[in-house]
């Protein structure tokens, strides 16, 4: 079951890396919205990223009906499940992900502050100004085109690349150090993690306490405290250690998780207060 499930994840994570690169098959720009972080201007891009649009519907004042029934449905849907599941950069930060650290509660919601901060950046300068220093823009459109010499090297681009480089120095010396602390999407998905379908579930009458699940979790969480925080990606790693299936990684609806989870949490604080 847990071989099954990382397994399932790469699969997964391969379709979002597919679906961010159809372009190769000569389609062209369509309506769909990324759920994730991945560059409209990327000469492959089929789907539009959903933080430039975020940003260019407030330049032009426009009423977001589509992004926000879009966003929605993907934050009901899995919240940050797509951070573990499908975004390609966060599939990025998987591979660089060589030291686990544990995670600052405080520092991670400043990728709130990056989310405030583009939303204020573009309704006052007029532009998408996270675009120009996102580093997904930089690996997926500025390099790109500077080896089909659409682009050249110059202040813009330079930017892109130094923004980069320290993000995936950032990626190798934290193990998912754009998800935790930088990502606006991530910060959008967060909202929704503790009612979406996907999500972790714990049985404490299982649980022994014993922290491996801490040990694999990528973004430096305690996920027998912490399986339903605005930081679990839900990537299900802590759920292949578990020996004691203490903690799993399902899809449901709220009112069954709700229905499933409470008489357990209630049983072992019986259970405390009695012994």
């Amino acid at each position: 079951m847990n071989v099954r499930l990382s397994l399932m994840r790469r699969i997964s994570q391969g379709f979002g890396l597919l679906l961010g690169l159809f372009g190769f098959t000569g389609i062209g720009m369509t309506h769909i919205i990324f759920p994730g972080l991945h560059c409209y201007a990327c000469p492959l891009a089929v789907t539009i990223c959903p933080i430039g649009l975020a940003q260019n519907l407030v330049i032009y004042g426009t009423v977001p009906y589509f992004w926000v029934a879009t966003i929605v449905a993907y934050g009901i849907l899995a919240g940050r499940g797509f951070c573990g599941w499908f975004c390609p950069f966060g599939t990025l930060n998987d591979l660089l992900s060589f030291r686990k650290v544990r995670i600052n509660g405080i520092a991670s919601y400043s990728k709130y502050a990056v989310l405030i901060g583009t939303i204020i950046a573009a309704w006052m300068f007029a532009d998408t100004m996270f675009c120009k220093v996102c580093p997904v823009g930089g690996l997926e459109a500025s390099i790109p085109y500077l080896f089909l010499g659409v682009a050249s090297v110059n202040r813009p681009f330079l930017l892109h690349l130094g923004v980069l480089v320290a993000v995936l120095a950032g990626m190798v010396i934290i193990s998912r150090f754009w998800c935790r602390y930088l990502c606006p999407m991530g910060a959008i998905l967060s909202l929704f993690n503790r009612i979406s379908f996907l999500h972790l579930t714990l049985n404490p009458n299982r649980c022994s306490w014993c922290g491996d699940c801490a040990k694999a979790c990528p973004m430096g969480l305690q996920p027998q405290e912490e399986y339903d925080s605005h930081n679990c990606t839900k990537c299900g790693e802590c759920t292949t250690v578990c020996t004691m299936d203490a903690i799993q990684l399902t899809f449901s609806p709220q009112v069954e998780r709700s229905r499933r989870v409470i008489p357990l949490l209630l049983n072992r604080e019986h259970d405390q207060g009695g012994s």
